[in-house]
């Protein structure tokens, strides 16, 4: 068991972790009022996707109570009078925490396998086999706070972890992170415009970072860095999971942003059929110098225009 006391290695990162934490959820939170803005006000007059609302209010739930749980954990062990309170005595909060963090990692794998369905045409075979495996690794993940006893918890700083039943956890979920968006950078770039060069390394380093946004890649970072850690059993497993944590919620909040960020004015998006659900919207931000190219605007469409669209979804690109 790691941390049992804060004369343990690596005692640092329960301060630093709660830290970044604390300032990562910060940020979070202007990312996430801009996505609802985006997914809300600025959609107008397209109809509301609730279902995009929802689930991104959710997300943003699970990520404010972990930190909340582990803020409250640091602030009962460091305020309370000396003796430390033990690891069974905060047991309740190191388990809740353990549970909203691997209830974030399996809500934000499922906004990325939508994300990927609804670039794939809504194939049901892009997502069903990654749901089967994100709904397997997460109970997986449940084991360890369902079945161990508070005698089991040593450490107040860090629930204890099944190394049986944790790492599979981490393994299918970067399996899963890793196949959907490999799916989704192979059809964006079936479905974009040729690449152009780039003329500074500004540029080269702008379109790497919108592609981590685009593609979710920051998830699979994320997980990669929890495997290893945990493998280890690096007391440093107590920073990375702050941070995870609101990786979790981050990376798909960014990739919503991102998709959005089209329906700002100038206009709000008319489009000449009905309007299409949110997880459709996605197509149409790929094909941003295409629609310079036919002579739109800030990749806002004019009204009766459908040359962005892909023919997948009834529309035929010209020529």
């Amino acid at each position: 068991m790691i941390l049992e006391s804060l004369t343990d290695d690596g005692a640092y990162g329960i301060i630093v972790g709660n830290s970044l934490e604390i300032i990562l959820f910060g940020t979070y939170t202007i990312f996430f009022a801009f996505a609802m803005l985006i997914l809300t006000v600025y959609r107008r007059p397209l109809p509301v996707d609730w279902v995009a609302v929802v689930a991104t209010m959710t997300l943003y739930g699970t990520c404010m109570a972990h930190c909340g749980l582990i803020t409250t954990d640091r602030h009962s062990t460091f305020g309370s009078p000396y003796p430390m309170p033990t690891g069974p005595e905060m047991s309740g909060l190191l388990r809740g925490a353990d549970v909203v963090l691997k209830l974030s990692a399996f809500h934000s794998q499922i906004i990325m396998i939508h994300r990927c369905w609804s670039l794939w045409d809504h194939r049901w075979a892009v997502f069903c086999l990654p749901t089967l495996v994100a709904i397997a690794g997460f109970a997986c993940s449940m084991v360890g706070p369902a079945t161990l006893p508070a005698s089991e918890f040593r450490s107040p700083f860090i629930a204890p972890r099944l190394p049986s039943f944790d790492i599979p956890f981490c393994v299918l979920s970067l399996l899963i992170n890793i196949l959907v968006t490999s799916l989704i950078i192979y059809r964006l770039r079936k479905m974009s415009a040729p690449a152009r060069s780039f003329k500074s390394i500004s540029d080269l380093t702008w379109s790497i970072a919108i592609c981590f946004v685009e593609t979710g890649a920051l998830l699979a970072v994320a997980q990669l860095a929890m495997l290893v850690f945990l493998a280890l059993e690096h007391p440093f497993i107590i920073v990375v999971e702050s941070v995870a944590a609101q990786i979790y919620g981050i990376a798909p909040t960014l990739m919503i942003i991102r998709l959005g960020i089209r329906l700002l004015p100038e206009g709000r998006v008319r489009w000449s059929t009905t309007a299409p659900e949110f997880s459709t919207v996605v197509v149409c931000t790929t094909f941003s110098d295409e629609d310079t190219e036919n002579g739109t605007e800030n990749g806002v469409l004019p009204t009766g225009s459908t040359s962005a669209l892909p023919s997948s979804y009834g529309h035929s690109k010209e020529p």
